[in-house]
C-alpha cells in the first residue's frame, strides 16, 4: 500500500507515522510545498520520498489531504481530475464548503470527507506525534457518496490509527464543529474576565 500524504505538518506527519508504524503502509510519499518541511519530514522519517503532486498520485493508492481547508478546497478537483482508481480523504475541519467544490465531480465517489478530532497548538513536521489518534474520534461525512470501497479503504486507515469512528451528514458536522469553537471561545474569554476581576479586588 502507497500512502501520499499532502501536506506534511501536525496531521500529515502524525498520520505518516501512525499508518507506516502499524503497517498499513509499505511507502509513504511526501507532498509540500515548503522545502523545509520536505527535509526534515525526510530527516525525522516521517516520508519514504518526496515527489511532486502529479508524480505522487501515479504512484498512490491512497492520497491524504492534510493541508487547510482553503488550500484542499482548491486542490480537491485537481486531484479527482488526475486519479484512476486511487482513494482520495481529506482532514479539514470544515465539509460544506469542499463538499460543493465537487459536487458534480464524476470521481466525487473517491473522495471520503473526514475529519479527526485531534489537534495541538504545535504545527510542521517536527509537532508530529506517534500515537496521536489512539482512542480518539474520527468524524467522515456523507458515507452514502462514497463508492465502497474507497469507505472501505479510509475506515481501514482510521481503524489502524486505533480511531473510533462517527458517521455524520457535511451541514451537522459543522454546525457542531462551529459549536464546539465557540464554546472554547467563551469559556476562554469567561476565565480571562475572572482573571482580571479578580486582580482587581486584590489591588483594591
Amino acid at each position: 500500500m502507497t500512502v501520499t500524504i499532502t501536506g506534511i505538518g501536525l496531521i500529515g506527519g502524525s498520520m505518516a507515522l501512525g499508518l507506516k508504524e502499524k503497517g498499513f503502509a509499505d511507502t509513504v510519499i511526501g507532498v509540500d510545498n515548503n522545502e523545509t518541511h520536505c527535509s526534515k519530514a525526510l530527516e525525522l522519517g516521517l516520508v519514504d520520498k518526496i515527489l511532486p503532486l502529479d508524480e505522487a498520485i501515479q504512484q498512490s493508492d491512497l492520497i491524504i489531504l492534510a493541508v487547510p481547508v482553503n488550500a484542499a478546497e482548491q486542490l480537491l478537483p485537481a486531484i479527482l481530475d488526475k486519479i484512476d482508481k486511487q482513494v482520495v480523504m481529506d482532514v479539514g475541519s470544515t465539509k460544506e464548503g469542499i463538499l460543493q467544490k465537487v459536487i458534480d465531480h464524476p470521481k466525487r465517489s473517491q473522495w471520503v470527507a473526514t475529519h479527526p478530532m485531534w489537534g495541538t497548538e504545535y504545527s510542521g513536521p517536527e509537532a508530529a506525534v506517534k500515537n496521536a489518534f489512539a482512542d480518539k474520534a474520527t468524524v467522515i461525512c456523507n458515507r452514502e457518496e462514497n463508492a465502497p470501497e474507497a469507505l472501505a479503504l479510509v475506515e481501514k486507515a482510521y481503524k489502524t490509527l486505533g480511531m473510533h469512528l462517527v458517521y455524520m451528514n457535511a451541514k451537522d458536522h459543522d454546525v457542531h464543529v462551529a459549536y464546539v469553537s465557540h464554546i472554547s471561545h467563551i469559556t476562554s474569554f469567561a476565565l480571562a474576565n475572572t482573571v482580571l476581576e479578580k486582580e482587581r479586588e486584590e489591588d483594591a
